[in-house]
């Protein structure tokens, strides 16, 4: 299913949880933000891909960045994750 805008979906990372996400499509994949305590931000790269990643919206020692500066920075960078690491590839979704 493609996502043009940011929807929120229950996430199926483990639907016992039941916990809920915004996503939303960027190429071949989606990125997901969850919401409230839900603090993961995931890059799905497609079924197929070994580049999947996941990031976070709490921050050590300052405020969690909320679900909608998460939403602008995804949009911003288009779905792309940025890493500083050297080892680390660009990847995009």
């Amino acid at each position: 299913m493609r996502y043009k805008n940011w929807t929120i979906i229950l996430w199926d990372g483990n639907p016992a949880m039941n916990l809920k996400c915004w996503v939303k499509s960027f190429g071949k994949g989606l990125v997901f933000i969850g919401i409230g305590d839900f603090k993961h931000i995931i890059y799905s790269y497609g079924p197929d891909s070994d580049f999947s990643m996941s990031s976070t919206r709490a921050r050590v020692g300052k405020t969690d960045q909320t679900e909608a500066r998460a939403m602008a920075m995804v949009d911003r960078n288009k779905g792309i994750l940025l890493t500083n690491r050297p080892d680390s590839a660009t990847l995009r979704a």
